[in-house]
């Protein structure tokens, strides 16, 4: 069957990109020639979030139904909740972009910011995908009662952020260089201030049991 020739565009667009990061990745610097950083081509990346909205809307809902498994909110939308939820990630995702522009200037790294905003938008698309995949199986892994299954449903979260941190950090190597310790910052920074950020928006939302 032949895909729509729409459908073959953006996954060519995707692949690119895509391609670009395996190879810095594996310490080739050529991959960095696969990322457009021209004004056009950072505005283009954005259209990531586009891409990743089926994924969104997925942990959209499973936070919904985790959440009403925990908590009754008899007073809000169910449409309502799974928005806020929305709202919450496309934060996270400018916050994290804003965060990057920020340390970048702050070490040193102006030169690379633009490759490294093109880099983040396209490389979340399949760390979001294979987020919203690990979260299916834990959230039913974390409703059980055994022990062994709680432990799975954890080992499952942490694979998948030290297969991720593993992967930035190597990508962090080839394109940025230098000490470890300038790199780590880099990521620090990057991360940690969003996180804190979202989890103040989510606790005045709402959306947590706390």
């Amino acid at each position: 069957m032949r895909l729509p020739e729409k459908v073959q565009s953006w996954l060519v667009e995707i692949r690119h990109p895509l391609r670009g990061l395996q190879l810095t990745a594996q310490g080739d610097a050529r991959g960095l020639s696969h990322f457009d950083v021209s004004d056009e081509g950072i505005i283009r990346s954005f259209r990531a979030v586009l891409f990743s909205l089926p994924a969104f809307l997925v942990y959209a809902i499973l936070r919904r139904i985790e959440f009403l498994q925990a908590l009754p909110d008899l007073g809000r939308w169910h449409l309502t909740f799974i928005f806020q939820v929305l709202v919450i990630e496309a934060s996270l995702w400018c916050f994290t972009i804003l965060s990057l522009i920020l340390s970048g200037m702050a070490l040193g790294l102006r030169p690379l910011i633009r490759p490294m905003i093109v880099m983040a938008n396209w490389g979340a698309i399949p760390f979001v995908y294979a987020a919203v995949l690990t979260l299916i199986p834990v959230l039913l892994l974390l409703n059980e009662t055994s022990t062994l299954q709680w432990l799975v449903s954890i080992g499952l979260l942490l694979a998948l952020l030290t297969m991720a941190l593993i992967l930035v950090w190597r990508i962090l190597r080839t394109v940025v260089g230098g000490t470890k310790w300038r790199r780590a910052a880099l990521l620090l920074m990057t991360i940690l201030p969003p996180m804190w950020i979202i989890q103040h928006l989510e606790a005045a939302m709402g959306l947590t049991h706390g």
